[in-house]
């Protein structure tokens, strides 16, 4: 049976009410003239006097609906009193339709009632959809994300304003009673345009088989967030293809970035370096002092800044490694927050400079043979002509000299000591390599003989 709370000062108003209610399903229970307390009433319906003196400080929020009986004229607030109006004398079918409306009332309807004001000062869109996922209610920030007006879209179906696959995901989680909070879902306005909201579910509380969907407009945030996303990949990306080891700490100079190619150099997996491994580890403490000094000092590339530098990096097993670091300060509101470091690895340049100069040495010592080589060729064709003529002035003086005479025996002296210098001149002729031989003390002189002899020995090296 339902009952009817009535709040007033006057019996009189009571017994009007049980006689137009008499013969109905309807009681009237008297709370009493003091009975303003909404946590009191256990009632349907409350019929509230508008006669009673304190009548206008029971302003909302009410638990229940609340039927205003009015004598002549409706008092001021009354919108804020009751949620229906009839006037006194009453008549029976007029107060049962109105009683009747008041106990249809929904605890949707009294959240609408009650919350109406704070729901539309709320930044995010509210919507409330029954089990049939028809929107029953929408706050005013609802019909601005979505550009509808009230009259467009309250009692109509959500997947008038839901995509197709996001409206899927939302029927799964409803249907397996799951709330998600902070779920993307695309939502389509009035126009046809697409946006991201990020929306929470809840049960609505006293009519659980409702749901209600608070919702905020994420499309430009997350537009960026992909733009960031993508220039984080492109970056890490670019890190990772580099040649040069990279490597990044924080100002504690724990490492917190280290790409393939240092792992390469310094033999040490990524997962063992990472939060572990410092800087000094890298560079022995030494190295890794100098490093950081020459950061905050302007003399080497600016403060902030190291300019190429010639280093030793130490690898896995404490080898020294050859290396040309650059390094530089990270800063975050003006504050340093990181060092990262280039190192390239110098091991190969090494080798091929190395192998460099040995060529240009090697080159340079041809050249000097065969400067040295014409050289001789030259001075053996030069020497033989005179070297010709005095063996030939000799052997005439020798024979129109008597034998045994000083005459002969010089001319004798001659023709041997030509012949010598004739041997020399062979010899000198023949060379093709530089060789040298130890003298006096630390002296180097030619080794003619040996220079000689490796002309004809293909085996032979200088």
């Amino acid at each position: 049976m339902p009952t009817l709370a009535l709040i007033s000062k006057d019996s009189n108003v009571y017994q009007e009410l049980v006689r137009t209610l008499k013969g109905t399903a309807w009681s009237v229970e008297w709370l009493g003239p003091e009975a303003m307390d909404d946590s009191e009433i256990h009632q349907e319906v409350v019929a509230l006097d508008a006669a009673h003196p304190q009548a206008g400080v029971w302003g909302t929020p009410h638990r229940k609906p609340v039927l205003l009986l009015v004598g002549e004229a409706p008092p001021a607030g009354s919108d804020e009193l009751g949620d229906d109006i009839v006037f006194r004398p009453m008549r029976q079918d007029e107060l049962l339709v109105r009683l009747e409306r008041l106990r249809a009332c929904t605890p949707l309807y009294d959240l609408r009632r009650q919350y109406a004001k704070t729901f539309a000062s709320m930044a995010p869109g509210i919507v409330v959809v029954g089990p049939d996922l028809k929107m029953v209610f929408a706050n005013p920030r609802s019909y601005e994300i979505l550009g509808h007006r009230e009259e467009t879209i309250a009692s109509d179906d959500i997947a008038r304003v839901v995509s197709a696959e996001a409206l899927q995901r939302v029927r799964e989680a409803l249907s397996q009673r799951q709330y998600p909070r902070g779920m993307d879902i695309e939502l389509v306005r009035r126009d046809g345009t697409k946006i991201i909201c990020s929306s929470s579910f809840a049960p609505l509380i006293g009519a659980e088989d409702h749901t209600v969907i608070s919702f905020e407009d994420v499309t430009d945030l997350r537009e960026t967030e992909r733009e960031l996303i993508k220039t984080m990949e492109f970056l890490e990306s670019l890190i990772d293809a580099s040649v040069d080891a990279i490597i990044a700490t924080d100002m504690e100079q724990r490492v917190v970035l280290f790409n393939p190619s240092a792992e390469r150099v310094s033999g040490r997996h990524v997962s063992d370096v990472l939060g572990t491994v410092k800087l000094e580890d890298l560079l022995g403490r030494s190295s890794a002092e100098l490093v950081t000094q020459r950061l905050l000092a302007p003399d080497h590339g600016g403060e902030g800044r190291l300019e190429p530098t010639m280093l030793d990096l130490l690898d896995l097993h404490g080898t020294r490694i050859p290396v040309q670091l650059s390094a530089s300060l990270i800063y975050e509101h003006g504050e340093p927050s990181a060092i990262v470091l280039i190192f390239a690895d110098l091991r190969d340049r090494i080798r091929v400079e190395e192998r460099l100069a040995e060529a240009q040495k090697k080159l340079a010592f041809t050249e000097k043979q065969g400067v040295l080589a014409e050289l001789a060729g030259t001075a053996a064709h030069e020497l033989n002509q005179p070297l010709t003529s005095m063996m030939a002035y000799a052997e005439l003086l020798l024979r129109q000299s008597e034998p045994g005479s000083n005459g002969a025996k010089a001319a004798e002296v001659l023709i041997r000591e030509a012949e010598r210098m004739a041997e020399i001149v062979r010899k000198i002729g023949k060379i093709t390599r530089y060789e040298t031989t130890s003298y006096v003390g630390h002296q180097k002189i030619f080794d003619l003989d040996r220079a000689a002899d490796a002309s004809t020995d293909p085996g032979a090296k200088g």
